[in-house]
């Protein structure tokens, strides 16, 4: 099974027991409330079918070969001979000979080649899915709410939960509730069609995440932030919190109409209490579990009186009147399942494992890699990321951000580009490979202060990075300093790849996150190694795993079979910023397979799902995205930034439209 976290602790028959919430929700809210759920799954299945389904764009053929630069250049000939087309790329490629005689040939095989890997990955990837959704579907139907016999018009208050009336009608996405005779499964708020609101509260985040028309945002307010804790919950019950979570819970607070802030500030406050119940565990407790002990915990039988956590979650606010929107205590630990019933998920949740401390993983890391380490980028520790237990509850989260640098010039660089992440997830630097970006950086910095580069960057903006390429034609005092740059380069990019395989098996393997998901940010080589983090990830099948990657300048394919497969991995965003103005990445990349492209010089096509950002012209070319992480993050629409650190970079020239798809 591709993680662990499907079919443990909540989906087998052995480990299903109803959770009774009688006199917390009614009945019909708790029908609705899992209608809603199963709508809101089924949206984000056939979001990942879409993926796979957009039909191949073909490549260029020059030289009997086909070559992906070609798209730009097409395109820019198409918006100076044709007015602009929602086809703009069919109607350049007209303007073209050798694409007229080339297209039908080129498409058949591009098909051909695409279907076999893609139509597998799909199977597999919807496969992980389903596994998921029926875990939290099944959860969600094992809620109980007992309906004692009463009088019509009693029962129409009992079913609203807070005086409206109800309409019986057929139940959809959801068993009935159990228990008590008069139980009803047909109950629901509808009175009509599900509707959308009239106003959204928040209708940024609505336009990102679209709500599905339902009955329960006509509740009042604390009723529908209630049924938001009591999923989250239950999300949290299957022992992790995966990238298809968080995305299930951010449609959720879209749907029941409440402002994404209220829905952050909740992620963070639950986390803190969960992170102050694992701290308060002992390792020598954890230590001390007979290995029957540890297999008995997977197989949840409901928590008692005696359950281990309970009082820690309770002192945490979870099961509280203030802290869990007036949901019991026998509620809340019904909800959490295992998550309550034993120490060890909720230890492994933060990697709190002291059977494998993060220091051993740290060790076995560098026998592939000269320097690899985490250094966390808030809080009060900010050495190496070497104990699990160290930073206090306060500062640890439900999420994680990874932002790697692509080139050095002084040690402290490390952290420089990326004090604009904000506090939302417990952001990480990646420290990987020092000496060798340190070299990069120098060398780099030497050309670009040259008077060579200058008048070579002068001669190839003549003509366009994409035809210096694809000519091999670059100025001769150009090629006279290469050798500054191409040794630390080619060293750099093989670096890169090694630590985006050790990154991979850092996240999947040893899981030094616990079970949460992770956030990628990187630019230059180190977008390189989150590329082959990524695809590593993608060969082994571990779906959820990650939230959101931005992949800024980056020296990989721009071939759309390259990011549907990369996309597959990644549950939410992903985002290539790159600009045709990057002549220093044109340059660097002379020698590579540039026939299937540089998506640090050009948008991606043909691949549903991922976005592009065409940043324009930097000041620094290549150099200056180190200086500009953060207004890149928020032109994007990164959610987690610190404004103050944002609003004192230099701005950067956006192109038309924003480049963004």
């Amino acid at each position: 099974m591709p993680r662990g976290g499907v079919g443990r602790g909540g989906n087998s028959a052995a480990a299903r027991r109803t959770i009774d919430l009688t006199g917390c929700i009614s009945a019909a809210e708790r029908n609705d409330l899992a209608t809603l759920i199963n709508a809101i799954t089924e949206r984000m299945h056939n979001d990942i079918s879409t993926i796979f389904d957009s039909p191949p764009v073909s490549p260029v053929m020059a030289d009997d070969c086909h070559h992906w630069l070609k798209l730009p250049l097409l395109h820019r000939r198409g918006k100076e001979n044709n007015p602009p087309s929602s086809n703009t790329y069919q109607d350049a490629g007209r303007t073209s000979n050798s694409y007229n005689r080339a297209h039908q040939t080129i498409e058949k095989e591009e098909k051909e080649s695409m279907t076999p890997h893609l139509r597998e990955l799909k199977k597999e990837a919807l496969t992980f899915f389903r596994k998921w959704q029926s875990s939290i579907l099944q959860r969600v139907r094992d809620i109980s709410v007992t309906v004692q016999d009463q009088s019509p018009a009693q029962g129409a208050l009992r079913g609203r939960g807070r005086g409206a009336p109800i309409v019986r009608g057929a139940v959809r996405g959801g068993r009935g509730a159990r228990g008590g005779r008069a139980s009803r499964g047909a109950l629901t708020l509808a009175t009509g069609p599900p509707r959308l609101p009239s106003k959204h509260t928040d209708v940024p985040f609505a336009n990102r995440f679209p709500p599905i028309p339902n009955t329960l945002w006509t509740l009042p307010q604390e009723r529908r932030k209630l049924l938001l804790h009591i999923a989250f919950l239950t999300v949290i019950s299957l022992t992790e919190y995966s990238a298809n979570a968080h995305l299930l819970l951010l449609n959720l607070t879209s749907c029941l109409n409440l402002p994404v802030k209220m829905f952050l500030a909740e992620e963070v406050r639950l986390a803190q209490a969960f992170a102050s119940a694992a701290l308060d565990v002992s390792p020598e407790s954890l230590l001390s579990q007979k290995p029957e002990e540890i297999r008995g915990s997977r197989k949840w039988k409901g928590p008692g009186p005696g359950a281990s956590l309970a009082p820690a979650l309770i002192q945490a606010g979870i099961g509280t009147a203030a802290g869990s929107f007036g949901l019991t205590t026998c509620a809340a630990t019904g909800l959490l399942g295992p998550m309550a019933a034993s120490e060890r998920p909720l230890c492994n949740m933060f990697s709190m494992n002291p059977a494998r401390p993060i220091s051993k993983m740290m060790d076995i890391f560098s026998r592939d890699i000269q320097d690899f380490a985490l250094l966390p980028m808030h809080g009060k520790v900010r050495s190496e990321y070497i104990d699990a237990r160290e930073p206090p509850a306060i500062d640890r989260r439900f999420r994680l951000v990874i932002a790697l640098g692509g080139w050095l010039t002084e040690d402290e660089d490390v952290h420089d580009p990326w004090k604009c992440l904000g506090q939302q997830a417990e952001a990480f630097v990646l420290q990987w490979e020092t000496t060798a970006l340190l070299n990069l950086g120098g060398s780099l910095e030497t050309v670009i202060k040259s008077k060579a580069w200058r008048d070579a960057k002068e001669a190839i903006s003549t003509k366009t990075i994409f035809t210096s390429i694809i000519e091999s034609s670059w100025p001769s005092q150009l090629l006279k300093i290469s050798k500054i740059i191409d040794n630390p380069w080619s060293v750099g990019m093989v670096r890169a790849e090694k630590a985006g395989q050790t990154l991979a098996d850092a996240i999947s393997r040893h899981k030094f996150q616990g079970e949460r998901s992770v956030s990628l940010v990187g630019y230059g080589l180190a977008a390189r190694a989150i590329y082959t983090c990524l695809m590593s990830l993608a060969e082994r099948r571990l779906f959820g795993l990650i939230d959101s990657v931005v992949i800024i300048g980056a020296p990989v394919p721009s071939e759309p079979r390259v990011w549907l497969t990369l996309k597959s991995v990644v549950s939410g965003r992903l985002v290539n910023v790159y600009s045709e103005h990057d002549y220093l990445l044109g340059f660097l990349n002379r020698f590579s397979n540039t026939h299937f492209g540089i998506a640090g010089l050009q948008e991606i096509q043909g691949a549903d799902g991922v976005e592009n950002l065409d940043v324009g012209e930097l000041a620094y070319g290549h150099m200056g995205y180190a200086s500009a992480t953060g207004r890149i993050l928020k032109e994007i629409g990164w959610d987690d930034l610190d404004s103050d650190i944002v609003r004192n970079e230099k701005p950067f020239r956006v192109a038309p439209a924003a480049g963004r798809r």
